[in-house]
């Protein structure tokens, strides 16, 4: 199923988008009392009929309504790598030991279709290729073996960075803050994870994911391939802590899904008027423009 938000005659709603209609169903959900994260496949499935269908022309809000915490990890060993050579450094052998985190600004979530504002104080614009696990179930001290029933879906999302201000923040030592709290996109739509478990391995979810600047392509990476599984994310920042539902745990950037990795002296840095696209065939696509 893959259910999100969308703004229609001024006012928003939760919306069930499937291959041929989009439904209406947060009339249901507010009759029923029943939070969008108990909704699933089936409850749509019986109760279709009452569910309107969306004929307006609609936009794209962010997919949740009440968002509570976003976790950003850094979990893709080969960006890592990347990274850090870009910076003359060699692997980090602590980076091994778990999977390391940040908080960032839940309220600058920016949808699919809105216009991403250029900070007044970078020259270096970056995109970062995510994907954003949606918890749907409070938990604390959660085994790395029963993290996935805490899981309710997955989005994608866009880390916008301010790369020159980021290079210093990274020399204190603190980690990113403002290089990183003015926006980061998120979208279409979550798709929730009874829909993706024929994609499960085990550890994460076999889903391809590319990314295009302009029309062209950037980036082709798999959520697959991380370093840490989903358990050992979930499993980490509960222990001796919760997870509630409406965090956000996002995977860190994929392989390749950023200009600062792409280690060239001539990098053109995005700019104004750029157009971001990111796309899996499961979870959409998630589009911005620069302004």
């Amino acid at each position: 199923m893959k259910i999100g938000r969308i703004l229609l005659n001024g006012s928003s709603s939760y919306a069930v988008f499937t291959d041929n209609s989009v439904y209406g169903i947060s009339d249901f959900l507010r009759e029923n009392k029943m939070p969008v994260y108990e909704f699933n496949t089936k409850e749509f499935e019986k109760n279709i009929s009452e569910f309107a269908i969306i004929k307006d022309e609609y936009k794209f809000g962010v997919p949740l309504d009440n968002v509570n915490q976003v976790r950003d990890f850094y979990a893709f060993e080969e960006h890592v790598e990347n990274s850090r050579k870009n910076r003359g450094l060699e692997m980090n052998p602590e980076w091994y030991k778990g999977p390391i985190y940040y908080y960032s600004n839940k309220d600058a979530l920016i949808a699919t279709g809105e216009k991403v504002h250029k900070p007044s104080f970078t020259e270096q614009l970056d995109l970062e290729v995510e994907i954003g696990i949606i918890v749907g179930k409070n938990g604390e001290d959660i085994k790395s073996k029963d993290a996935l029933k805490y899981v309710f879906g997955l989005t994608l999302m866009n880390d916008w960075s301010a790369r020159d201000l980021w290079r210093r923040e990274a020399g204190l030592n603190l980690g990113p803050s403002k290089s990183k709290d003015f926006g980061t996109s998120i979208g279409p739509y979550i798709t929730t994870t009874d829909e993706l478990s024929h994609l499960w391995n085990g550890r994460s979810f076999d889903i391809e994911v590319s990314s295009r600047i302009n029309g062209k392509t950037f980036s082709i990476s798999n959520m697959g391939d991380i370093y840490f599984s989903i358990g050992k994310m979930i499993e980490y920042c509960s222990m001796d802590s919760s997870i509630k539902i409406g965090d956000i745990l996002m995977t860190g950037t994929m392989p390749g899904g950023c200009l600062f990795e792409k280690n060239d002296p001539g990098t053109e840095w995005l700019k104004r008027g750029d157009v971001i696209e990111i796309s899996s065939d499961e979870l959409g696509t998630l589009k911005n423009e620069v302004d």
